[in-house]
């Protein structure tokens, strides 16, 4: 599709906000300018036409299919950076994000994931289902790069060894400040999408396999949000929880939706010599 190029020059305009902050860190200059923030809500914009364009040509939330969901999942990255770090002055999560951005958009341009689906709406409840989770998600990688931000400054405070990054990383306060507020809005979000998903008309039983490991995501953002205050845990635990939580995440959503009956990426239109009906069967690749 063209709205493709869409996506293409947003990945392009996150690698040179992510070649800048590298940069920058290594030459222990300022992260963020009004240039580079400028340059991180033009990729944005971009991203946001690109979501637009392929839900226009699809009549519906671009929700379809793996690449579309990795683009929304940036989107929501991008999204929540770009209310988070003025706010709190945090700007130089930036130079975080837009790393994870541009490698997330980029292995979905190059793996051949935008397979086209057939045609079936998929209904107000399913769209908010689907929404929610995935900003959701989006919203606990933010909270992961903060993490690794504060696990960044105690590493170097511990080894009482300050290079360039630790003067250009926030005060470990503020850190969690950030990190407990995008997790407090990552898990009602999150929350929120689960309980759509019970009210998703159905013509089969539940998909058990896609319920029992989207209750056991629910489970990790709750662990990570009120371990530290139950049970007392450090903070920089805490910290560590976040990261490897998004990670097990990242790594787990394709398999999951793989082994899942209702949630399958190969669903491809079938071809105009084809004279079977398409199926009825709509492909779901989120929580």
């Amino acid at each position: 599709m063209v709205d493709r190029y869409w996506l293409i020059a947003a990945t392009v305009v996150y690698l040179g906000s992510a070649a800048w902050g590298a940069f920058a860190l290594g030459a222990r200059r300022a992260t963020s300018t009004p240039w580079n923030d400028s340059v991180l809500l033009i990729g944005f914009i971009l991203n946001s036409i690109f979501l637009y364009e392929r839900g226009k040509a699809l009549g519906q939330c671009p929700l379809t299919n793996l690449f579309e969901v990795v683009a929304f999942i940036n989107w929501s990255l991008v999204l929540t950076y770009l209310a988070i770090g003025p706010v709190y002055r945090m700007s130089i999560l930036g130079a975080f994000t837009a790393p994870l951005v541009f490698l997330l958009n980029f292995l979905a341009l190059v793996v051949p994931v935008d397979v086209p689906v057939s045609p079936h709406h998929l209904g107000w409840t399913l769209e908010a289902h689907a929404a929610l989770t995935l900003i959701g998600f989006g919203m606990l990688g933010v909270a992961a790069l903060a993490g690794l931000m504060y696990l960044i400054q105690e590493h170097q405070v511990k080894r009482r060894s300050l290079d360039n990054w630790f003067y250009s990383l926030p005060a470990m306060g503020r850190l969690e400040t950030v990190h407990r507020l995008v997790l407090k809005w990552a898990f009602l979000l999150f929350s929120i999408g689960m309980l759509f998903g019970f009210f998703i008309p159905r013509q089969t039983a539940f998909d058990w396999v896609k319920v029992f490991w989207s209750a056991f995501v629910w489970l990790v953002y709750a662990v990570i949000l009120l371990a530290p205050r139950l049970v007392h845990m450090s903070r920089k635990k805490a910290a560590w929880l976040s990261v490897t939580g998004y990670i097990f995440l990242l790594l787990t959503f394709w398999g999951i939706n793989s082994l899942s009956q209702d949630h399958r990426f190969n669903n491809p239109v079938p071809a105009p010599s084809n004279p079977a009906p398409l199926a009825t069967r709509h492909q779901e690749v989120f929580p």
